[in-house]
């Protein structure tokens, strides 16, 4: 495809003067806002700890626990400078993604219930922020073996998402079915799968493992699946996107950046049941593979999987020892 999925946008970019002066005059509001990041992971950690013994009533449970969420949240956002405003969110043009027109009328954004698989696009920590705060699911992250791994709170998901390596293979794997059951019964609300299992440039799709999907006898059961797709700006010399270097840099950069902006596309699991409808598992799985590549602008579907970018990591960390990705000065 000519597309590398793992290339940091930033990496040729060079800030014009007044982006530079800016960044400078803003450094003190970079420190707050920081602070306010470390606030927000207090706060979740908090949440976590107040929810915890309420676990033995989860209508109650559930309902303050997404509040909190939405809270810690919007202000880990807010921190690292996203501003809503300039993306929204959407639903997705059944025209553009090659599917049959909906016969009744669409749902709303973001309307999957308990229980409801969302598959989404992975490009770093915010994904699970933006989707925490929107839906407070549970996450699941494929592991080295491509099985599904559910992560049941915001901040092990968060953990994960920054984490450098895929997680090992599960003793007691789950499948994806089992747990959206154990979800919708345990009013845990959707879960959101990050099918690639590795983060990109959100210029490509990574390839899916079967592996993951074993054991989904289809996407309409148990509750059914929907599709959402987050898109971050590119412009300025750092983006959301986060492929390379740690969690903290990353943080730290977000911090520094003036602003950023995210817009989401949301397809309803009613669209998405018309068009698997009667399909096997395998080819449904590729046909949803590919609307989630039409969704995303200007993206494409590479035969890549996850180890791809561990490799790609370790090149350019030792490429940045030597001096490879350095400006060089003109004569």
């Amino acid at each position: 495809t000519g597309v590398n999925p793992f290339v940091p946008a930033w990496s040729h970019h060079k800030s014009g003067l007044l982006m530079q002066c800016a960044k400078l005059v803003l450094l003190p509001l970079a420190v707050l806002r920081l602070c306010m990041v470390a606030t927000a992971f207090l706060w979740l950690v908090l949440a976590e700890l107040l929810c915890w013994p309420l676990s033995a009533v989860p209508v109650v449970r559930r309902p303050l626990h997404w509040l909190l969420s939405y809270a810690g949240c919007s202000l880990a956002l807010l921190g690292l400078g996203f501003w809503f405003t300039a993306g929204g969110h959407v639903l997705a043009d059944h025209r553009r993604l090659k599917l049959a027109p909906p016969k009744v009328s669409r749902s709303s954004c973001y309307d999957a219930r308990r229980g409801c698989l969302v598959l989404s696009n992975m490009q770093g920590l915010t994904d699970v922020l933006y989707l925490g705060m929107r839906l407070c699911p549970v996450f699941v992250f494929p592991a080295v073996d491509g099985s599904p791994i559910p992560y049941y709170s915001i901040l092990g998901a968060l953990r994960r998402a920054g984490a450098r390596r895929a997680s090992p293979a599960s003793e007691k794997p789950q499948s994806l079915r089992d747990i959206a059951e154990e979800a919708r019964a345990g009013w845990r609300g959707p879960v959101v799968v990050f099918p690639e299992g590795a983060r990109t440039n959100g210029t490509a799709v990574l390839a899916w493992k079967k592996s993951t999907f074993q054991g989904l006898q289809s996407f309409e059961q148990p509750v059914g699946t929907a599709l959402v797709t987050l898109e971050y700006n590119k412009e300025g010399a750092y983006t959301p996107h986060h492929t390379v270097g740690t969690i903290f840099k990353h943080i730290l950069f977000l911090c520094i950046q003036p602003f950023h902006s995210v817009k989401s596309t949301w397809l309803p699991a009613s669209d998405v049941a018309t068009a698997v409808k009667g399909k096997p598992t395998t080819e449904a799985m590729a046909l949803l593979r590919s609307v989630l590549a039409r969704m995303i602008s200007g993206a494409v579907e590479v035969e890549l999987h996850a180890e791809k970018h561990q490799e790609f990591m370790a090149f350019w960390e030792a490429a940045q020892q030597k001096g490879y990705t350095k400006a060089s000065k003109k004569s």
